[in-house]
């Protein structure tokens, strides 16, 4: 297979970030960025290759001219019941490196949640599966629990919803 290159499109939804850090990528919202791929040659030209494959499949992303037919995006949630799978597709398909930038995602849903009318025990699903992600960056970034709990409150956060 010859080598490609392929103009990449991030187009983020309503609630989704500016930008996106995809395989050492970043990907600005609505600006096209060149990839040059080969599934047979180095590590990275690999990863490329890969990356061009996957966002022809990824309805935030538009490859080549745009102009491909685009898988339709979910619509927002209604109740509690969707929010909840609408939380477990950002939380597992968005990239995330600092406990600011999950605090920060989950924040901006804050009116979706209310519009869903999300309760207690909807809340306490969603620790469940929040937790260990922000533990687990927290750690990463070699964050103690105060230092968590201050940006918490910088989103307006003074007590955790679950």
């Amino acid at each position: 297979m010859p080598k490609i290159a392929e103009k990449i499109t991030y187009v983020p939804g309503q609630h989704d970030p500016s930008h996106v850090k995809w395989g050492g990528h970043v990907f600005q919202a609505n600006v096209p960025k060149e990839i040059k791929g080969d599934p047979d040659g180095t590590s990275t030209e690999k990863l490329n290759h890969e990356i061009i494959e996957r966002a022809k499949g990824n309805p935030h992303f538009i490859v080549g001219d745009g102009k491909q037919p685009r898988t339709p995006r979910e619509k927002a949630p209604t109740d509690a019941k969707g929010y909840l799978a609408y939380f477990v597709g950002w939380l597992k398909d968005e990239t995330f490196e600092t406990p600011e930038e999950l605090i920060a995602r989950f924040a901006r849903d804050r009116e979706l949640q209310a519009k869903c009318d999300v309760g207690p025990d909807d809340f306490a699903r969603v620790g469940e599966l929040f937790a260990p992600r922000l533990h687990e960056l927290a750690k990463a970034c070699d964050m103690s629990e105060a230092q968590v709990a201050a940006v918490w409150v910088n989103h307006g956060y003074n007590q955790l919803p679950w």
